[in-house]
């Protein structure tokens, strides 16, 4: 009975991740479709592939600088936003002070603010700043709502790590920054990776900041994806071909921090 319960299960989780991947297997297999078979009344599983959507939109369009302002973009944004957000949320883990879960609240209202009710402001402010139309301005827009998200996470990894801790490594001559950096930090690595990869694929996939804040050089993948649907029709071949290529990166940055990933999405993430 075990046994054939076991079948039973691992034929359940099978099927769940064909149907999972199914969209993706879909969209890989139309950047090499042709348009006909593409548009096909019936869906097409056997063709002839194309190998033209690839070198058509990335070379003879431009789009491949718009993978490398999308990779800047998230990948210094969710940098930015570990380096400033780790250290407010062990300060609002480790210290009793005045108004500090009120201040922290306010950290999570930040991201309850629908992002329309501030892009205009943040566009004037930084268009008095002069950083509009480049990379700059998104990292920095990406950062503010990426924040929250940071303190709110961390903060639940370091109240996990018991304060004994902190307390042994002074003990031993660290100082509170060095305790933080060479101690907790370590310790917290799975919640890091966690926050990193949640982080990056927010930023990765944010559309209104990076349709607003830029229009030429600085331009994302997101806001490049809307140029290819033209008054003659869309283009879906090309349309996929930039949709399986703006999967790789967040598909290697999440391998990169595998190790931590999983562990740091089921330990310390819900509490606070």
């Amino acid at each position: 009975m075990a046994r054939a319960w076991r079948t039973a299960a691992l034929a359940a989780v099978i099927a769940v991740l064909l149907l999972l991947l199914l969209p993706y297997l879909w969209i890989f297999l139309t950047s090499f479709k042709t348009r006909l078979d593409a548009l096909a009344d019936v869906p097409v599983w056997v063709f002839t592939p194309t190998y033209d959507h690839y070198p058509e939109v990335f070379i003879n369009k431009g789009y491949l600088p718009l993978v490398w302002n999308s990779i800047i973009v998230a990948v210094l944004s969710t940098a930015l936003s570990l380096v400033v957000g780790a250290p407010a949320a062990y300060v609002f883990a480790r210290f009793d002070f005045t108004g500090r879960e009120d201040l922290f609240f306010f950290f999570l209202t930040t991201r309850m603010a629908p992002p329309i009710s501030v892009v205009v402001p943040m566009f004037l402010l930084f268009t008095t700043l002069g950083i509009t139309d480049k990379p700059i301005a998104v990292i920095l827009a990406h950062t503010t709502f990426n924040l929250s998200l940071v303190v709110w996470m961390m903060r639940g990894f370091f109240n996990d790590i018991p304060r004994e801790i902190d307390e042994a490594a002074m003990m031993d001559g660290h100082s509170q920054l060095g305790t933080f950096l060479k101690i907790l930090i370590p310790l917290a690595a799975p919640g890091l990776a966690a926050t990193a990869v949640l982080c990056f694929i927010l930023s990765w996939n944010e559309f209104l900041y990076a349709f607003i804040l830029v229009a030429f050089e600085g331009r994302t993948l997101t806001v490049g994806i809307p140029g290819l649907i033209t008054p003659h029709g869309t283009l879906w071949g090309q349309v996929a071909a930039v949709a399986v290529v703006a999967t790789l990166p967040i598909l290697v940055f999440t391998f990169i921090v595998q190790r931590h990933l999983v562990r740091g999405l089921t330990f310390g993430a819900v509490k606070g």
